[in-house]
């Protein structure tokens, strides 16, 4: 399969056209960011980590029911997934107090909640990646009210799911971002699954061990994401 034109790049992904019309190449970076995107760093393996982890989760949720549009990984930083029609639209459920959350609502840092909750970002061009709730999501037309439904049901599973196997990993799952696709009427799951898309705290210590260690500038980022790779048994380092 040819590798063809790049379609879209962020500091810490790109995805690519390939001559098969129906697949996308997603290829992880060696780069950490913050959340704006301005802020970066360079941190050698962090793709392989990313690449790695968002295909082995991918599988595992696929073997729960879950439809997504994971194909397949082609190297330890490239994976192919079906190029379906991706919803302007991320979905983040949190089960502890963490990020921006605290000082939105006043709940301290690491409070747990007493259930999940999700919230939604816009990620039209142009807009920022604004917060924004279901009824901006309907208003703006980025998705209808059986959507919204299925989305939200998805993404608390998910979660749910995650939650439960990264549990077994002696890590909490503290939030994670998910992205949608539509794939004729069936609203599917895609993007990334990594620690640059969730929160992961070790369950004992509540050592920080995604991408929050480059925001808040506490340091050791490829130690943390090498050992999430490690837990999760998916490490090339010997």
């Amino acid at each position: 399969m040819e590798i063809k034109e790049l379609l879209e790049s962020t500091p810490t992904v790109d995805i690519c056209a390939t001559s098969d019309e129906t697949r996308i190449l997603v290829r992880s970076k060696d780069v950490v960011a913050d959340e704006s995107g301005q802020r970066t760093e360079e941190i050698p393996g962090k793709g392989t980590v990313c690449s790695r982890m968002t295909a082995h989760l991918y599988r595992l949720l696929e073997t729960k029911g879950f439809h997504t549009a994971f194909v397949e990984e082609v190297t330890d930083t490239e994976s192919l997934f079906r190029r379906e029609e991706t919803i302007p639209l991320l979905v983040t459920v949190r089960s502890y107090s963490a990020g921006k959350y605290p000082a939105r609502t006043g709940l301290p840092e690491g409070t747990a909640l007493p259930a999940a909750t999700a919230e939604f970002h816009c990620t039209k061009k142009g807009l920022g990646r604004p917060f924004i709730n279901g009824y901006d999501a309907l208003a703006m037309k980025l998705v209808t009210e059986a959507e919204i439904e299925e989305i939200v049901k998805t993404a608390f599973h998910v979660n749910e799911v995650l939650s439960g196997y990264l549990s077994t990993k002696n890590m909490d799952l503290v939030d994670v971002t998910i992205q949608f696709a539509r794939n004729k009427d069936q609203i599917i799951v895609t993007g990334e699954l990594s620690p640059d898309t969730m929160r992961l705290w070790d369950k004992v210590t509540h050592e920080k061990l995604d991408a929050d260690r480059f925001r808040n500038q506490l340091g050791n980022v490829a130690d943390a994401y090498r050992e999430v790779a490690r837990r999760l048994g998916i490490s090339r380092e010997q």
